[in-house]
């Protein structure tokens, strides 16, 4: 067995303990996101505080850009006349990919519009007028922009395509450094009572496992050779 399956199984399995964790103890959310709160309504930060207003519009602003650099690298790398962007296409086309299918398809467009879960500040336990729902269970408590998962972690955990590619140990760094991450924005989304800690560990999943999708598909179109490990 490769390191890489390795990986996956380990991730899998992880995935899978925690789901059952979560959905087995709500009350995990509601502990985490009541060392948060200070009553009254009143949270740890607010969301325009400038600790949190920075990471917390900076990042989709980056991520926006990425894409579109992505996108530009993609479209010249077309052409024989930038050759060393001509060697790297599918380098190019792998990150575009994989950012569509993790953070914007699953995360933003199915997850986020279909779970119905409301925000922690939103929720009747810290102050506010709807019910709190597990993660993974189905609720009618937000129509749009819903709480689970998390857009902003899912977007820092997508540096982990950097090393994606790469030999093992460039790998684990990045994807070390998607962890660190990802914790850093669930702090700022959690902090303000933006998330619950589901919303933030499954957000950092979405990611990973849309990753692994891309890179299954562009190795099934040959676009990749196969693993070598």
């Amino acid at each position: 067995m490769t390191s890489r399956a390795t990986e996956l199984r380990i991730a899998l399995a992880a995935f899978g303990l925690l789901a059952v964790l979560f959905v087995a103890f709500p009350q995990i959310d509601l502990w985490a996101s009541g060392l948060f709160y200070r009553g009254d309504g009143q949270w740890l930060f607010g969301r325009e505080d400038l600790i949190l207003a920075i990471p917390y519009r900076g990042l989709p602003r980056l991520g926006q850009g990425l894409l579109v650099v992505l996108l530009i690298l993609l479209v010249l790398g077309l052409f024989k006349r930038f050759n060393g962007l001509r060697a790297k296409r599918v380098l190019f086309g792998f990150l575009l990919a994989g950012a569509v299918a993790g953070p914007i398809l699953l995360v933003d467009n199915v997850l986020k519009e279909h779970s119905g879960r409301t925000r922690p500040v939103n929720t009747t336990v810290f102050g506010g007028p709807l019910q709190f729902t597990p993660a993974f269970i189905p609720a009618d408590q937000c129509q749009q922009n819903c709480s689970f998962v998390s857009g902003h972690v899912a977007t820092a955990a997508f540096i982990m395509a950097f090393g994606w590619l790469g030999a093992p140990a460039a790998r684990r760094r990045w994807l070390i450094a998607s962890i660190v991450f990802a914790a850093y924005m669930a702090f700022v989304r959690m902090s303000p009572g933006g998330h619950f800690l589901s919303d933030c560990i499954f957000g950092w999943f979405a990611t990973y496992f849309g990753l692994w999708a891309t890179e299954w598909l562009f190795r099934r179109l040959g676009w990749l050779p196969p693993v070598s490990e």
